[in-house]
């Protein structure tokens, strides 16, 4: 049990360009398509996450005819970042509206190296009406 815990203390980053390049490339213009509300999500890091910063990023809803329409989704966006390989999660973030159709996502952090999954939502009250994932690699 020390053992496990002590591995999951202090992540070992790749570097941004790595981080970049392992992030499933997501096919369409419309970016992640959310059809239970027929709206696209398009996400852009503004800090990417590091050893020792957390990473920020922007979450972008777009009306999908009308590529330059920002929308709110109905439900909430949520994010939970969650490493499959070890059946745990990472701390939570921080998600905030920013402007119409624009959310700001920070506190990213995740705490050891390795293939993550960041699962976008959209929540009604604590129920997650749909869920996305993207999957990385850090």
């Amino acid at each position: 049990m020390l053992i496990l815990l002590a591995s999951c203390a202090k992540p070992q980053y790749v570097n941004a360009d790595k981080l970049e390049s392992s992030i499933a490339n997501i096919s369409g213009e419309c970016g992640i398509l959310f059809s239970t509300e027929d709206i696209c999500l398009r996400t852009e890091w503004v800090q990417k996450p590091s050893e020792s910063t957390f990473g920020e990023m922007n979450l972008i809803f777009i009306d999908p005819i009308d590529q330059t329409r920002f929308l709110d989704p109905t439900n909430e966006p949520f994010i939970v970042l969650w490493m499959p390989s070890m059946a745990h999660g990472s701390s939570p973030v921080k998600v905030e509206r920013i402007d119409v159709g624009r959310y700001r996502v920070s506190e990213i952090f995740f705490i050891m190296p390795g293939p993550w999954d960041i699962r976008y939502q959209l929540k009604d009250g604590s129920n997650v009406v749909e869920e996305k994932i993207q999957k990385i690699t850090i």
